[in-house]
């Protein structure tokens, strides 16, 4: 088996990244094979395990690549709000949110079926890192001087039901998919964000 340089490492790492978000946004964790992402990374199959236990770690590591992009940038736009009540802080924060997800196709494909797949697939401790990145992002409302009526967990859990609520009306008609998310945002946003 051949021997990477650092730089080819992370070249490699790069290539299935890049490829393993492009196969899993079109056919699903499921439906992509370890054969399928060596081929589009141009490496061999045995290289891949240098690299990743299973597909399904690939696939942890693409969603939490770009659940940090989106992080980062919402972390920007509560910066830029700080002059807005909290519940019109936290609108602007998910609707930007929702806006984000479109431009990444691979997040409309976690749904129930999806998460238990990685669950059955990945050490408990591996997922439970991508579990705290949820409750991370509400955390960071919260050193934004957001204020929940409820505990860190329960709203981590109230926004990941509304972000499934998001997937459910992926395919639907856009008018209805802003309808409905305002909707349900707007009832979350009302129960659980303490203005002051």
């Amino acid at each position: 088996m051949p021997r990477f340089t650092e730089n080819e490492k992370e070249q490699i790492r790069n290539k299935l990244i890049t490829e393993g978000e492009k196969l899993f946004a079109a056919y699903g964790v499921k439906k992509v094979t370890i054969d399928d992402l060596v081929e589009a990374a141009g490496i061999a199959k045995a290289s891949f395990y240098k690299f990743y236990e299973s597909k399904e770690y690939l696939y942890l590591d693409i969603v939490q690549r770009i659940q940090k992009k989106i992080f980062t940038e919402l972390n920007s736009i509560l910066d830029s709000n700080v002059n807005l009540s909290s519940k019109e802080r936290v609108r602007q924060t998910f609707s930007a949110m929702f806006n984000m997800m479109l431009r990444y196709p691979i997040l409309a494909q976690i749904d129930m079926n999806t998460i238990e797949l990685i669950a059955r697939k990945v050490s408990k401790e591996r997922l439970s890192v991508f579990n705290e990145q949820n409750i991370d992002a509400v955390q960071a409302l919260l050193n934004h001087g957001i204020n929940f009526s409820c505990d860190i967990k329960t709203a981590s859990c109230v926004f990941q039901a509304l972000y499934h609520s998001w997937t459910y009306l992926q395919g639907k008609n856009v008018d209805i998919q802003t309808s409905v998310i305002n909707i349900l945002l707007n009832a979350v946003i009302n129960q659980i964000v303490v203005d002051w």
